[in-house]
């Protein structure tokens, strides 16, 4: 039997004991940490090698341990070697000592693993410690005989055995019940034996593929199934299966359950965030103010054993019972039972976001992993959400007024310097209301970084400071900024917003082009597959994904044409006619969904729009319209679409591209038919002309990247509402002249091949009745 593991992950599970504690303490992985340890690697000589990789394979019994990991360093000097462990600190370092147990214990065993390597006797050990504040370093210095390390490594294997042998048998009856997996289903749909073949061809060939696949195609099953397949033959050790909504997450469970009752052995973790996984009254994790925190590493062991033993697939449901049993914190034990999974069904932020992905797997990965990217259409946004970041002038001034002058005024001074940065820049490039740049302004970044250090000290020694919570607040904010400043690359921008009517200034990082900085995330994994029913054009979404090497699908849709049709009316949505036809359209929405009784979804351009059109449609008709609130909770939505029943004749009146436009899954007569009004096109904004910008520079297409092709993506997305089995029939309505262009006419999918225009009313009520097979006498 045999286990693999990173050297920070054995000890950790081996050595680690007592509390959970996220307050601020001088062990904190604090701001620039990363930049302290290349300052100390970069101060040796040429005999100095940083990020040194090492590995060792080691079997006892019939265990066989393959453990690696990277080394801060590795020096040569002369006929000796020392490994050089580094570890950043705010502490004062005159009162540090060599106690820490934890700090030497990973540099001893990868002094073990190159004893190995080069026959050594002896080897040297350095303990550096780096200060934050000034970068001043101390060191501590030990030798090491062969016969030490070899002890001490041999207690870490001995005390992780028992658990080891609980992997590597869980191990054993994955790999054999993949190979003998079968799919699913007595036959596939259509398209989805493609998808699945293109799906493994890509992980055999570790490479990335982008499928744009129908509803009803089976996307899920068709890239779970050649994964876990792949599994069984070596290819992958764990996949990762990144969804946007919670939605997406439950049909992954889903489909794991079905491949499950074919006997498939595997162990499975959906990811649930923290606010929602806790189980304290307040999520604070710390000793004092959270029960499951006090003693969570002495007990979170026994839970690992116990759940790994008995349970394959682990949802909230399942974890936070296990976390009430062992009374260990739910969220830090679900992040455990991922190490140890064999399918991880998360949000994209776990792999992608700069402050929240998962460092256990992406700092020293020592297994082969797939990226399952579901919904892959929204991973856009998405990364520009994650990749920017805005600090506004208005709360530094609020946190200065938290200080006192005279004890504090080192920190007023560094908020001060930050406030004039605002105003500098500001003046320096002409007094504009938005203003933009490539090049990033490092001279900020240092004054942030210099505030921050100051604000650590504040946060560590005086807990009991007044206005503690809105300084941490701060302190993270800058935390978080720093983050997306660590990753600027190509395709971001520094922006300085001044807004008159509030006098308030603004200073942001916008990624507008995340290309590059995705790109560098899918080299943490063998194989990226990018799936979803509205991935056009995919050229556009393979460029802008940093994908552009990628193989590509295209699938037919899976349910019979004849099932659904799409209409037209010629009527122009512009902005700058849209209230001038408000009553127009109003007629043109009564007359649809009178065509045949049943429920309907009407999506609008915007919000204000369609509360302008709701005054006027109740005025005039009296069918039942129910409106989607501009904020709705979990419950709200969920009441919300209940409304749509069977036998109900509801019509939901929505905005394009909001909550409702996906993840709605209203089968049979809950929804017969949705009518589209304008081509989804955003609003003029300095973010969206600074993404034209940006792509024209290139190939001149800028206006289609930021306005076409997201706007029609929109009107896909609604589309997709009303066929959603192969049962299912219903209409599509598309009403703006520019849906006939043939600049959209070419990005439509191919099953959009026959769009129907309508001038009439009557010509409307024949194509329908046809449609639905009835005559107009049944209608009346």
């Amino acid at each position: 039997m045999q286990v693999k593991i990173s050297v920070r992950n054995l000890i950790e599970f081996v050595m680690r004991t007592g509390d959970i504690d996220n307050r601020f303490r001088d062990n904190n992985r604090m701001v620039a940490g990363i930049k302290a340890h290349q300052k100390v690697q970069k101060s040796y000589n040429e005999n100095y090698q940083s990020e040194y990789y090492l590995k060792n394979t080691t079997q006892i019994g019939d265990m066989v341990f393959k453990v690696e990991g990277r080394a801060d360093g590795l020096l040569k000097n002369g006929d000796s070697y020392t490994i050089d462990e580094i570890k950043s600190t705010t502490r004062n370092l005159d009162d540090l000592d060599d106690s820490n147990k934890l700090h030497w214990a990973q540099a001893m065993c990868y002094a073990y693993f190159f004893s190995i390597k080069k026959d050594l006797k002896e080897i040297f050990i350095s303990l550096t410690y780096v200060s934050l504040e000034d970068y001043k370093t101390k060191q501590f210095k030990k030798s090491f005989t062969f016969e030490q390390l070899h002890d001490f490594y041999m207690a870490l294997l001995e005390a992780y055995i028992n658990f080891s042998k609980i992997l590597a048998l869980n191990l054993e009856k994955r790999n054999k019940t993949s190979r003998k997996l079968t799919f699913p289903y007595k036959g596939y749909r259509k398209g989805q034996r493609k998808m699945a073949v293109a799906v493994y061809t890509a992980l055999l060939e570790k490479k990335k593929l982008f499928v744009d696949a129908p509803t009803g195609t089976g996307k899920t099953i068709s890239t779970l199934f050649p994964g876990v397949k792949s599994f069984g033959e070596g290819l992958a050790d764990k996949i990762f299966y990144l969804t946007a909504k919670n939605t997406t997450a439950k049909e992954a469970l889903k489909a794991i359950s079905i491949l499950k009752e074919k006997h498939l052995y595997i162990k499975a973790v959906a990811i649930t965030s923290k606010e929602k996984i806790c189980l304290n009254d307040q999520v604070k994790c710390n000793p004092i103010d959270c029960p499951f925190a006090k003693g969570h590493f002495d007990r979170v062991n026994d839970a690992l054993k116990d759940i790994l033993s008995n349970e394959e697939l682990m949802d909230y449901d399942i974890i936070t019972s296990y976390a009430e049993k062992y009374r260990v914190c739910p969220l830090e034990f679900e992040l455990d039972i991922a190490s140890y999974a064999d399918i991880i069904i998360c949000d994209y932020n776990y792999v992608f976001n700069p402050s929240v992905y998962l460092r256990r797997f992406f700092d020293d990965i020592v297994e082969n992993y797939i990226f399952l990217i579901d919904e892959a259409h929204n991973l856009l946004d998405r990364a520009r959400d994650m990749y920017s970041f805005k600090l506004e002038k208005n709360n530094f001034e609020q946190i200065k007024t938290y200080f006192d002058p005279k004890k504090d005024k080192y920190i007023i001074e560094k908020l001060d310097q930050i406030l004039e940065s605002f105003e500098e820049i500001y003046q320096r490039y002409g007094k504009k209301l938005f203003y933009y740049q490539e090049d990033q302004i490092d001279d900020f970044d240092k004054k942030l970084i210099s505030l921050a250090k100051s604000l650590e000290k504040i946060l560590i020694k005086e807990r009991d400071h007044k206005f503690y919570d809105q300084i941490q607040d701060l302190y993270f904010e800058i935390n978080k900024y720093m983050k997306v400043s660590d990753n600027y690359c190509h395709g971001f921008y520094s922006t300085m917003t001044y807004k008159p009517d509030s006098m308030e200034k603004s200073f942001e990082i916008k990624c507008i082009d995340p290309s590059e900085v995705l790109k560098n995330k899918y080299a943490c994994a063998i194989s990226t597959i990018f799936f979803s029913a509205t991935l056009s054009p995919m050229n556009f979404y393979m460029k802008v994904l940093g994908a552009s090497d990628s193989l590509k699908l295209h699938l037919p849709l899976a349910f019979d044409e004849k099932n659904f049709m799409i209409l037209n009316s010629g009527i122009s949505t512009r902005y700058k006619d849209r209230y001038n036809n408000l009553m127009d359209i109003s007629d043109l929405i009564h007359d649809f969904v009178n065509t045949k009784e049943g429920n309907y979804f009407i999506f609008f351009p915007s919000y204000s729009y369609m509360e302008d059109l709701y005054e006027d449609y109740k005025s005039r008709y009296t069918d039942d319209v129910i409106v989607q609130e501009k904020i709705m909770n979990q419950k709200q939505r969920h009441d919300f679409l209940q409304e749509f029943t069977y036998e109900s004749k509801k019509i939901g009146f929505l905005v394009l591209g909001g909550i409702f436009s996906e993840g709605v899954d209203l089968k049979g007569e809950r929804l017969i038919g949705t009518m589209i009004i304008s081509v989804g096109m955003p609003g003029v904004s300095d973010d969206r002309n600074l993404i034209k910008h940006h792509f024209d520079k290139y190939d001149k297409m800028g206006f289609d990247y930021s306005y076409t092709y997201p706007g029609i993506n929109k009107v896909f997305q609604a589309a997709g509402r009303v066929i959603r089995t192969e049962t299912d029939k219903g209409i599509i309505y598309l009403l703006d002249d520019r849906f006939l262009w043939d600049k959209y006419r070419k990005l439509y999918p191919r099953h959009w091949k026959n769009i129907i225009e309508i001038s009439s009313k009557e010509q409307l009520r024949d194509i329908t009745n046809k449609f639905w097979k009835e005559d107009k006498s049944e209608e009346k």
